[in-house]
This record gives structure tokens, sequence and C-alpha cells, in this order.
């Protein structure tokens, strides 16, 4: 089963930009996601275009199945 974790971002531009990490470490919390996520805010490496993301509006960790067919 794939794990991967889902955060939403609110924008300075009143909009929502979404970033999804595989393989999250399965003891995260919210604090460590909060501090990594002001951490990648702060560094203004991020740019999308519907605009800079200012805080965690949410996230998630979403598990996957995969069945394979052929």
């Amino acid at each position: 089963m794939e794990k991967r974790l889902v955060v939403v971002f609110n924008t300075d531009a009143n909009r929502r930009f979404t970033m999804n990490f595989r393989n999250p470490d399965e003891g995260l919390t919210e604090t460590e996601l909060l501090e990594a996520a002001d951490k990648l805010i702060a560094s203004n490496a991020l740019d999308p275009t519907q605009g800079k993301p200012v805080n965690v509006e949410s996230a998630k960790v979403v598990s996957t199945e995969t069945q394979i067919i052929i």
C-alpha cells in the first residue's frame, strides 16, 4: 500500500495550492508538519501560479492500494 501526505496551502492570492509527498513518516505529528511547512514558506522556494503559500489549510495522509490486472 502506498501512502502520501497531501498538504493544502492558502496563498496570498486567496487561492489554494496542494503539494503531495511520498512515503511520509508514520509518526508525523501536526507540530512537526506545521514547523516544516513554515520553514518551506519562509524559504520562498515555492512560486506556484496560485500565489505564494502563506499558511497550511489542511493536511492528510492518503493510502492507496494498486491492483495490477495485466
